[in-house]
């Protein structure tokens, strides 16, 4: 079997080229093997970043389905809340509107909760620690 037989794209094969003896022949087997190497990890890594988009489209998917299941239970206690409250004396529609404003209040507080949380999505301890010091902190760093 050739070395071109042995040696085909995606495998890694178990030998290596056929040295010559010459002192430049262990080089090449290193930079053969180093190849090979890379490659292998290019394989693997480009396998498992196609089992990561799989797993991410799977979980965008039961994501979505479980907030329309959520949505439709959450409908369901406005409407329940809604029939508790006329059956109190309440008016249909202020029932309606005690209940949509109960609502948009809900969401503003959830709004307001992610922006504040969306100050760490830029890591900014990190981007500190990388910064350059200002001119004065090195001055006082190497005194």
């Amino acid at each position: 079997m050739s070395y071109e037989e042995t040696n085909r794209p995606g495998m890694a094969s178990e030998t290596v080229p056929p040295s010559s003896g010459l002192p430049g022949s262990n080089m090449n087997r290193v930079v053969h093997e180093f190849r090979e190497l890379a490659n292998d990890h290019l394989e693997l890594a480009t396998l498992e970043t196609r089992l990561s988009v799989n797993t991410l489209l799977r979980m965008a998917i039961i994501s979505i389905f479980t907030a329309l299941v959520l949505v439709s239970a959450w409908l369901t206690l406005v409407g329940s809340a809604a029939l508790g409250l006329i059956s109190f004396g309440l008016a249909p529609v202020m029932a309606m509107l005690l209940l949509a404003a109960t609502n948009l209040i809900i969401a503003l507080l959830g709004w307001l909760q992610v922006r504040r949380m969306s100050l760490w999505l830029g890591w900014p301890a990190t981007q500190r620690a990388i910064m350059p010091a200002p001119a004065a902190e090195q001055q006082r760093d190497e005194e």
